[in-house]
């Protein structure tokens, strides 16, 4: 038994063996942030996108200010289209609007938010538009301006390391993009 203790012919294969294990690990970790990372842009470029669509009231939707679920069905669509369908299971398309009351001082007089989707819209906490007024204008019209945001939330794709980088916080579970933008 005191031998095979002393012994050092065969330590570094023991010692590569460690290792090896420890580098492809890491090497599975990175790639996976990678793919998550790349998922992100581009849902950041689609909800940019999506943003630029519902802001441009007067071209696309005739003036009207008022969007409606037949609208965020469209938008949803275009989702679809710009994801290439990657994400059809867990694509959600989440459009929240506020209105002022006419008038100088900022007076909410409308609230209105339509999901469409998969359900990881209700799962989205701490980003709603009511918590965003301060970014309102006040335009030389005499009124103020409505605003709108646009959230796209997705299911992050499974991997080999997803549940261990979820874990440790490094990879959370779903993908969200939002942004918000004034009327045009």
């Amino acid at each position: 038994m005191k031998l095979l203790l002393t012994e050092t012919r065969g330590s570094v294969i023991v010692e590569a063996a460690f290792i090896f294990s420890f580098l492809s690990i890491l090497t599975v970790g990175c790639m996976e942030y990678g793919f998550w990372y790349a998922g992100k842009s581009q849902i950041d470029r689609v909800s940019y996108s999506l943003s630029s669509l519902i802001r441009e009231r007067s071209t696309f939707y005739n003036k009207k200010e008022q969007f409606s679920k037949a609208d965020v069905q469209q938008l949803y669509e275009m989702a679809k289209y710009l994801t290439g369908n990657k994400y059809n299971s867990t694509l959600c398309v989440r459009v929240e609007g506020v209105y002022f009351q006419s008038g100088s001082k900022q007076r909410l007089k409308e609230y209105k938010q339509i999901n469409h989707g998969s359900n990881l819209c209700n799962n989205i906490t701490g980003n709603s538009l009511k918590d965003k007024l301060s970014l309102a204008t006040f335009s030389n019209r005499q009124r103020w301006m409505p605003l709108y945001q646009v959230t796209l939330v997705v299911g992050n794709p499974q991997g080999a390391l997803d549940k261990l980088l979820n874990s440790v916080g490094l990879i959370p579970a779903v993908i969200t993009s939002y942004n918000v933008v004034l009327v045009r």
